[in-house]
């Protein structure tokens, strides 16, 4: 199973909400083999070992080796900006 990692401040309220919004779009396109996982921004660093992709939602100067995808796009951005960063996520997991 491939896992994407949404991270915020808590990990409880925005991260979540993303995560949630990543997860129907899955869904939609039926990949049903991929796990959103929201953390708080404190266990990123640990919780990036192994994950696919990075869906940033805070800035951080987080050094990762995965791809990070704008998150707040898929609060605030129209539909284009929320169909395009999900392309991008679909190209990172194929």
């Amino acid at each position: 199973m491939k896992r994407i990692i949404v991270a915020c401040g808590n990990g409880v309220a925005t991260s979540q909400a993303v995560a949630f919004r990543i997860n129907r779009m899955l869904e939609k396109n039926h990949l049903y083999d991929v796990k959103v996982e929201a953390v708080n921004i404190r266990e990123l660093h640990r919780e990036l070992k192994g994950a696919v992709a990075y869906v940033e939602v805070m800035k951080t100067d987080e050094k990762c080796d995965i791809p990070k995808i704008d998150g707040l796009v898929f609060l605030y951005g129209n539909a284009n900006q929320k169909e395009e960063e999900f392309q991008r996520l679909l190209d990172i997991l194929k």
